[in-house]
């Protein structure tokens, strides 16, 4: 089973990468789209079918783990961009969705040895995942969909800026709607964020009985969670928006990737797996 999820796993990263590219290429031409869908669909076929088996080999939630949790993280985005594309016809966030989960799924297969070997050591209690886990996953999902909000109205702004009317500009929203949703998704996601540090806080203290407040996830965690109450405060205080509400929406996303990407590795409490 496990080589078979390792193939699966490099298999659904390599139909990722193919989707990021021609989402890519979509920006600059037309007559790649149909690519772009059909991909991006067998992509998400091949990533749910992956994510049974791994269910089914460690009889758990696959969260327990950096690997298992980004691998869900993933689907569930990607998942929620093939609704969009097929009840609204509508790709505008595959190229800046689509080259995030290829980067991610190639991370997974650099990791998948290592992983491997960590999937059925960790067992953490299930109210805890449920909890925790779980809100803080979708809080992620939402302030995902910021980014891809603020990255696209940073594009369609730059189209109108130098006057280009590529294929793209005629398949974006207005400038106002994409800094309208990309507020609406960072209000979403930061409560989201706020209840699952809240209840992480107060499994930590039955669950560990040594210091914890210092432990560099955590202290990361309460940075990024200030970016976005940042955000926050200016956009209701000061009516601020446009560019530079997306360019911090686009810095808290890159916060949250190296909270994922390296401060995993450093922290002493969450450290669970690879």
């Amino acid at each position: 089973m496990g080589s078979l999820l390792g193939t699966l796993l490099a298999a659904t990263a390599a139909l990722y990468t193919l989707s990021a590219i021609s989402h890519l290429l979509c920006v600059f031409r037309h007559g790649y789209e149909a690519v772009a869908r059909c991909a991006t669909r067998v992509s998400w076929a091949a990533h749910s079918t992956t994510l049974v088996l791994l269910l089914a080999y460690t009889g758990r939630m696959p969260v327990y783990t950096r690997f298992e949790f980004a691998f869900l993280f993933t689907w569930f985005l990607v998942g929620v961009h093939v609704l969009i594309e097929v009840l609204r016809e509508n790709q505008t966030a595959g190229p800046f969705l689509l080259p995030l989960i290829a980067v991610l799924q190639v991370a997974g297969v650099a990791q998948w040895g290592a992983a491997h070997e960590s999937l059925g050591l960790h067992h953490l209690p299930g109210s805890l995942v449920g909890w925790h886990v779980g809100v803080m996953l979708l809080g992620y999902g939402f302030l995902a969909a910021s980014f891809v909000s603020a990255g696209l109205y940073l594009l369609q702004e730059r189209n109108l800026r130098v006057k280009r009317w590529g294929p793209i500009y005629y398949r974006l929203p207005s400038l106002e709607s994409l800094d309208l949703w990309g507020g609406r998704f960072v209000y979403v996601g930061f409560l989201l964020l706020t209840i699952g540090m809240a209840v992480g806080i107060a499994f930590a203290q039955g669950l560990w009985q040594q210091p914890w407040r210092w432990d560099p996830k955590v202290v990361f965690t309460v940075l990024i969670w200030l970016v976005y109450a940042g955000y926050l405060l200016m956009r209701n205080l000061r009516g601020w928006g446009g560019r530079w509400a997306a360019w911090w929406s686009v810095i808290g996303m890159a916060g949250l990737l190296i909270n994922y990407l390296v401060v995993n590795a450093l922290s002493y409490m969450h450290r669970y797996g690879v």
